[in-house]
Parts: C-alpha cells; structure tokens; sequence
C-alpha cells in the first residue's frame, strides 16, 4: 500500500470514528440544550435550533378562528440571560381572550381549536417530518434522570410551570394523547414529570428529577431493555392547558441527562466492603495470608453493567471495576498489598 493511501484511510478511518462518537453522543443529550444556538422561523421569530413553539407550528384552524393562528404565532419564545450564556424564556399570553401557556417542545405543535383543552391542540414527534420542521428529536439514551436550571416568574401561586420529557420507540409520539384507559401509548418507554413550584422568585434554581420506565403493557418496570429511538420534551408556563395567567414566565437552560454510573457496593469474597463510599474510586488493603480475595460489584443504576478484572501478581495486584452506562464509563480500583510484603508498606 503506498504511503499516501495509508495516510488517506487512516485519516477517513480517524473521522468516522469521531463522527460516530459525536453522533452517539448527542443523542444521549437533547438538542442544543443549553440553548446557545438560536435560528429564525418563517413567522421572524426567534426559536432555539432544535425546539419549536408556536411560531413554526401547525396551525389547522379554519373560518373566522383562524385568525388565531397569527395571534397564536406571537407567542413565541425569547433569548434571554441564562445561568450559562443565553436561555429560553417561554411567556403566556392571550389569543381571542383566552390564556395560551407559553410553550417550547422538540416536538411539532398543532393548533386546532381555540380552547386550550381541547386534545385535539396537540404536542408530539413528527418523526415522518410530515409539517416539514423536522420536529422531533432522535435519542437513545436511557438516563436515570435529568437536571436543568429555571427561573419561574408567574403572577399567582395557582400557576405551576411543567416540562414533560418522553422517551419513545420509532412511532409518531404524542404529549398527550387520547386513547383508551389501561392501554398505553404505542412507543412508550420512559418519562420525566418535572414541575418548577416553590421558587416564584425571578432567580435561577436548580431542578432534578427522576425518569420512570415502563414494560410494554405500561407498567413500571425496573427494567430497561428498551432503547429510545426518540424523545419529546415539552416545557410550559403552567402544567395545565388555558389555567395560568397572560404574563407568566418560565426560562429554562442547561438540561443535563444524568447517567448513574455510581456503585452501590463493593463486595470482596461476597461480603460488603467496610468503609464503602460510592464517591471514593481508589481503595487500598492488604491481603490476608489466604491470598488475593475475590472482587464483585453491584451498580446503582439498573441500566448500568460491571465487569471486573481481578486483581493478579501481573497487574500490581489491583483489581478494576469497570461501570458502563449509554453515555461512557467510569472505574474503580482495588489495589491490594500481600500480607508478606506488609512491613515494607510505609504509612504517613
């Protein structure tokens, strides 16, 4: 093989890697979510790339209602100061004289009714790009939760800011949906319920919560063999369609996927280690005479695995615990120091 060909095909070989790296990890975070990129829709207004509000959305009002569409078009979301750069900030208003929650979702909106229950107004993944705003937004990781940081500004305690995240397989997912009680949604897998009460105070405060998963008959389920193909995040300035007030505010940035890739225990020979702490990596002990114990492990998250490599006189006697989640790895090291060697050990 010449030089420059070997050259050439390492290189191409060199950026598919980095490609996939980045694809893979991308999609075990949501799109620009940190919201430092912004772009303008057809309407002029300004969005986050990745989200859609009403100002891109799909407006199927017909008559003398459609007059809405236009007014609904200005309920558009804004760049403001975030706890990092720049954030999204959402803000209610009022179409035809009716509340209209500020909205911003990875999904596509559909308007059409001018009642802001009707579930007919839906929020869901346009995975077929069928409206043409590519709303969707591909994900398959399967994070134990998601933290972000908000800053709530409503005008009375009766509303509740809400963001909705879903994880879901291939199929056109819907916020909520109308379907038949005790059957659930085709594609679900997981989601995270968050609501942002308790901090009307205009400063930034940091939210976690917790993902739940589902079998396939819409149980909880501790399991998580099901990997996401997309998710659907939807944030609002009241967790209830048409009951906030015009005015409420709710900005939101830095949305992180949390995978725990913590251990819940180290055991040698089967029993627990003393001393154990999930935060400290690195432990040293001394072996007993009878040799170098066994090491095993158990995760904290069920959707991590652990393999170890035990420890041997061809590896200083160090045993690796490795925990892999969808996003990377992490390890822990137990180093050992055989009885016989115990007097040239020298303590501090």
């Amino acid at each position: 093989m010449k030089k420059e060909n070997f050259l050439t095909n390492a290189i191409l070989l060199i950026l598919s890697f980095l490609i996939t790296e980045l694809t893979t990890n991308a999609q075990t975070q949501l799109p620009n979510s940190n919201f430092e990129q912004w772009k303008v829709t057809t309407a002029g207004k300004a969005v986050p790339t990745g989200w859609h509000t009403f100002s891109d959305g799909d407006c199927q009002l017909k008559g003398i209602v459609s007059i809405g569409c236009s007014t609904g078009k200005k309920n558009h979301s804004s760049r403001v100061a975030g706890h990092n750069g720049y954030a999204c900030e959402i803000t209610a208003t009022s179409i035809l004289g009716v509340v209209a929650n500020g909205a911003m979702t990875t999904g596509q909106m559909v308007l059409a009714s001018t009642t802001p229950k009707d579930t007919i107004n839906i929020i869901y993944s346009d995975i077929h790009n069928k409206v043409g705003h590519n709303g969707f937004a591909r994900f398959t990781g399967r994070p134990d939760s998601v933290y972000m940081w908000c800053k709530v500004s409503v005008k009375k305690s009766t509303s509740i800011p809400s963001c909705k995240i879903h994880l879901h397989g291939a199929v056109p997912y819907i916020d909520v949906p109308k379907h038949t009680p005790g059957v659930p949604q085709k594609g679900k897998i997981a989601n995270a319920f968050c609501v942002f009460a308790g901090h009307n105070d205009g400063q930034w405060h940091k939210y976690r919560f917790p993902f739940v998963y589902y079998n396939s008959n819409g149980k909880v389920t501790t399991s998580r063999s099901q990997q996401p193909s997309y998710a659907l995040a939807s944030f609002s300035t009241n967790k209830v369609p048409g009951a906030g007030n015009s005015g409420d505010k709710l900005a939101f940035d830095d949305i992180v996927m949390i995978y725990n890739k913590r251990l819940s225990q180290i055991l040698i020979d089967g029993q627990p280690m003393e001393f154990f702490n999930p935060d400290c990596t690195q432990y040293e002990l001394y072996a007993s005479a009878d040799g170098i114990p066994f090491i095993s492990a158990e995760t904290a998250s069920p959707n991590a695995t652990v393999s170890v490599e035990q420890a041997r006189p061809d590896n200083n006697y160090t045993a690796t615990i490795t925990v892999t989640h969808d996003d990377g790895e992490k390890s822990y090291t137990v180093s050992f120091t055989p009885e016989h060697k115990k007097l040239l050990v020298t303590h501090p």
